[in-house]
């Protein structure tokens, strides 16, 4: 087979992989998950079910509403592959992403809510405590002008 049809396959796959991402995400229900509650959603309410309750409140835990970058940024990837246009994936280009993902993380945690859990919730586990590590001693003006370099 080609290397042109290979590129064009992949690029499918990565982008029907980020669409079930999104679908998950978006499709998030923390009483899909029997840790959340004693008594959990059967089925799952979640688009992709049991896998996309426990992947969606995973990255939901973690990153909070950052989450969604991920499949914005592999349907990116999945539509240069498509066009034949093999996407940069260096080391330092996915350092660079994983920084990016938490700096939009500890900025929502920054300016979103006034109560813990709802920053909680909004910013993820990494992006409250790195918002407060960084709000503790630069403030909110001087943490986000060192978040948004």
């Amino acid at each position: 087979m080609k290397e042109k049809r290979i590129n064009e396959i992949k690029g499918v796959i990565i982008i029907a992989i980020s669409l079930i991402i999104f679908a998950s995400l978006i499709s998030f229900t923390p009483y899909d998950l029997s840790f959340y509650t004693s008594h959990p959603n059967i089925p799952p309410k979640n688009f992709i079910r049991s896998f996309g309750a426990y992947f969606a409140g995973l990255l939901l835990f973690l990153f909070g509403w950052s989450s969604y970058i991920l499949p914005a940024v592999m349907v990116f990837l999945g539509v240069r592959l498509f066009k034949q246009d093999k996407p940069d994936l260096r080391p330092p280009r996915l350092i660079g992403f994983i920084i990016l993902v938490l700096s939009v993380s500890a900025l929502t945690g920054i300016y979103s809510f006034k109560t813990a859990s709802l920053k909680f919730s909004a910013s993820g586990f990494l992006g409250f405590i790195i918002s407060n590590v960084i709000t503790n001693y630069f403030g909110s003006l001087g943490g986000s002008s060192f978040l948004a370099r």
